[in-house]
């Protein structure tokens, strides 16, 4: 079934878009402010930039080029009022489809 909001991520600590149930499982999309992910000291993942934060907050911000599988406990429950800039809608589209590399 298909979902479309903001929460935070407890889990990973940063916020996510929420776009896909499966299940218990939710697939979401993080939203970061560092350039890169690093495993063990190594780049694993150069992220995306964004156009504009989906809250319209100042600074640069990335989006993690992989869809995580969390449980649906793994989130808050508050759900942000923001949307995507238009701009930033066809990366993520992109990113949900696994095509961003």
């Amino acid at each position: 079934m298909s979902r479309s909001e903001f929460r935070w991520n407890k889990k990973r600590k940063h916020y996510a878009y929420l776009h896909k149930d499966d299940g218990e499982k939710r697939l979401n999309i993080l939203i970061t402010s560092k350039p890169y992910v690093l495993r063990k000291g190594k780049i694993q993942m150069i992220n995306i930039p964004l156009y504009k934060h989906p809250n319209n907050k100042e600074g640069q911000y990335y989006l993690v080029p992989r869809n995580y599988a969390d449980n649906k406990n793994s989130f808050d429950n508050k759900i942000y009022k923001w949307n995507w800039n238009k701009n930033d809608k066809r990366k993520v589209k992109r990113i949900k489809k696994n095509k961003y590399k």
